[in-house]
């Protein structure tokens, strides 16, 4: 089930009972037992969630299928780490405190999510709350609290449902609260979706369908140009922004100065703005990964560099420890990180640019909203999953971050989905994958600052002070008991 609430099945109301099973499985009188089950119910879910890893891997990464695979199979035993100490964390609070595992559940699992989204560079991939992407009333709420709070929504009903079930009985004040919580939420967040902006201003979305096969060929570098220019000056006239994906052009183009004069001709000739992905040049022989914006006059204005870089993807991790790593590393180029997540500055207003997965985490685009950003554009390139569940997946995330800080955002994949997603988190416009082209939609530039980006992730703070509380209070609890049995 936690495979299945994920897109692109979404079969979403599944989540709300996705962890019973799990929970039945959990034994407070054996931890170890309560960690396997854990442990072998994450490898189930994530080899569901993220199998995609060895179509990237050997697919376009170059890494044959044995290799591929193993990978896979260690990444999903990290991450199902995650799950056996939920299991074995709720049945030791259990055993230790006597408090019932329903109002462990919910903390637990939320404080165990924002742990995987930030150890090891971190991974915030497939949280229950994003199951609810399309459930839009309900998950409003996330422009105050984050999608941690769907999550512990979610996460709550699991525990009281699996405690209706396995032991017939549950604390009514319990559930009155998650109700209330949940039906507070789905007031405000009708009340929310009422709300519409004037959207002044136009944008066209390029979407060129490169086949990561000959993405990097030289051989294929002028084919790549021209699409990019004939789609442009057939279908994205009249916009104010034009938008070309993640390397859209993949290679040096400071060094290509032909190549460069027919990109700059673009915003020129149709009297527009253009922002575009390609590839810098760092320090030391090593590359960035780049997005510049160029102005109606054909002046390269601004460049914003790539800061959170793909692990294995993009750069290698403890590489200078571990030499053998650099050859599972896909690319196989060194890539250098940009030195902020400031938004940049163009004549139509400030642009926050998220760059492939960056926009999969909250802290970025609040980061980015906080430095000023008034529309944020994800550009991206998912043509390493080919017709898999990622590109699916890596698109939900946008609908939370549009809702979190209360702005548009225009994404450009390079072969889909790309999009137009309004502060409400309603899609205007996406197209599908696999295919040539433009999306022409609306937008405006937004100045509000909304209370999560304000104080960032402090719900976390509130589920390790409930989780403390109700811990401390069993233990009180626990020893009264046994002082009244003593006597």
């Amino acid at each position: 089930m936690l495979a299945l609430i994920q897109p692109p099945v979404s079969l979403f109301p599944l989540a709300f009972i996705a962890l019973v099973p799990l929970m039945r499985g959990i034994d407070k009188d054996n931890l170890p037992r309560s960690f396997g089950q854990g442990f072998a119910a994450g490898v189930v879910a994530w080899i569901g969630i993220i199998y995609w890893v060895v179509v990237a891997m050997n697919s376009y990464g170059g890494i044959n299928i044995p290799i591929s695979v193993l990978i896979l199979l260690l990444f999903a035993v990290y991450l199902s780490l995650y799950m056996g100490i939920f299991a074995l964390s709720c049945a030791f609070l259990e055993k230790r405190t006597a408090v019932p595992a329903y109002l462990l559940v919910a903390p637990v699992w939320v404080v165990l999510e924002y742990a995987r989204g930030v150890v090891m560079t971190g991974f915030p991939w497939a949280f229950l709350g994003h199951s609810q992407y399309s459930f839009l009333p309900f998950i409003q709420v996330a422009s105050v609290t984050g999608t941690y709070f769907i999550s512990f929504l979610i996460a709550a009903v699991n525990g009281i449902v699996f405690s209706l079930w396995a032991r017939k009985k549950v604390s009514l004040i319990w559930t009155a609260a998650v109700l209330v919580l949940i039906g507070a939420s789905l007031v405000y967040g009708f009340v929310r979706l009422q709300h519409r902006d004037a959207e002044p201003l136009k944008a066209a979305i390029v979407q060129g369908n490169i086949g990561q096969d000959v993405k990097w060929d030289d051989g294929f570098k002028m084919m790549t140009v021209s699409r990019y220019y004939r789609l442009s000056f057939g279908l994205a006239q009249n916009a104010d922004l034009i938008v070309w994906p993640e390397t859209a052009m993949p290679f040096i183009i400071d060094r290509d100065i032909n190549a460069y004069k027919y990109v700059k001709a673009v915003p020129v000739m149709l009297r527009s703005r253009l922002l575009f992905g390609t590839v810098g040049l760092g320090g030391k022989g090593s590359l960035l990964n780049s997005v510049h914006y160029v102005d109606v006059s054909g002046q390269t204005a601004a460049i914003y560099n790539k800061v959170h870089l793909v692990p294995f993807g993009e750069y290698t991790p403890i590489v200078s420890y571990f030499p053998f790593l650099e050859k599972i590393t896909a690319i196989g180029a060194y890539f250098m990180p940009g030195e902020g997540h400031a938004p940049v500055v163009t004549d139509l207003g400030k642009v926050g640019v998220l760059i492939c997965f960056e926009g999969i985490f909250p802290y970025i685009t609040n980061e980015t909203v906080r430095g000023g950003a008034q529309v944020l554009v994800n550009v991206t390139n998912d043509a390493w999953y080919n017709r898999t569940s990622a590109p699916f997946q890596h698109f939900a995330f946008y609908v939370f971050r549009a809702i979190e800080t209360d702005r548009y955002v225009l994404r450009a994949a390079n072969t889909g989905i790309s999009a137009v997603i309004d502060p409400r988190g309603r899609i205007r416009g996406r197209t599908p994958i696999f295919t040539e082209e433009v999306l022409r939609g609306s937008y405006a530039l937004k100045d509000t600052m909304t209370f999560y980006v304000r104080h960032g992730d402090y719900f976390i703070a509130v589920c390790l002070v409930f989780l403390a509380g109700t811990v401390v209070v069993g233990i009180y609890r626990n020893r009264g008991k046994k002082r009244s049995n003593d006597h």
